[in-house]
């Protein structure tokens, strides 16, 4: 008798459970680990995206480089450009040609610096990269290094930084700056430095300086002599 209750009980318990819908297994609880969000955390992967995004302009900026000076160019005489710059000139200066690049060496009463001149015929080039590229990235390369120059200094140092680039029909002119004033509590240096470029007819012309002194007078006469050369160079 009490075998046939229970049989009768699982009967009317399976037939309402089907009347209701299908019978599903049963849930089972996952536990699941929560790793906390923080500030340092979002730094830390901002940071780490930051740091992957510069690396890999760094490699496609070199990259650049290397495939511009193994191209085909040729560099030509920037003689008459650094001479008629140079008129008139307040710095003792000195004029070197080396591998196609006219150094100027300045030397002031309380600092000194230098300017590379140089015009690279692109004509016989086979770089696969438009015109604003080509400048931008020699542009920014040739900044770097003449900055490099100032010793000491760095970026932080910079209290003004302008970068420019425009282009008309077939010319494209690139302009970058920054001027440094840095004090070390006992003295101040005042810094300026410049990278003009021209790419016009298949012609890319450079004028790129940096100078240093204690003498902020001294900085504005080469930021001067800067303009200077940028009046003479064809655009």
């Amino acid at each position: 008798m009490k075998t046939k209750v229970i049989t009768a009980f699982l009967a009317v318990f399976m037939l309402a459970m089907t009347a209701c819908g299908t019978i599903s297994p049963p849930i089972q609880t996952v536990e699941t680990t929560t790793i906390p969000i923080t500030a340092e955390s979002l730094d830390s992967a901002v940071s780490s995206e930051v740091e992957s995004t510069v690396n890999n302009e760094q490699v496609k900026s070199d990259t650049f480089i290397a495939e511009f000076f193994d191209s085909n160019i040729s560099f030509e005489d920037t003689s008459e450009l650094v001479t008629e710059s140079m008129k008139g000139c307040a710095f003792e200066n000195e004029t070197d040609n080396f591998n196609g690049v006219n150094k100027v060496t300045l030397k002031g009463k309380n600092g000194g610096g230098m300017i590379d001149v140089l015009c690279i015929d692109l004509s016989q080039s086979d770089l696969d990269h438009d015109m604003e590229y080509i400048l931008e990235n020699f542009g920014d390369y040739y900044f770097g290094q003449t900055s490099a120059q100032m010793s000491g200094i760095t970026e932080d140092d910079f209290v003004s930084i302008y970068r420019m680039t425009s282009s008309v029909v077939s010319k494209c002119k690139y302009q970058r700056y920054g001027s440094v004033q840095k004090s070390d509590g006992m003295a101040t240096q005042f810094g300026y430095t410049e990278t003009y470029a021209v790419l016009s007819e298949n012609k890319l012309t450079v004028v790129s300086g940096a100078f240093l002194s204690s003498d902020m007078m001294e900085r504005q006469s080469f930021s001067q002599l800067m303009a200077k050369f940028a009046e003479n160079v064809k655009y």
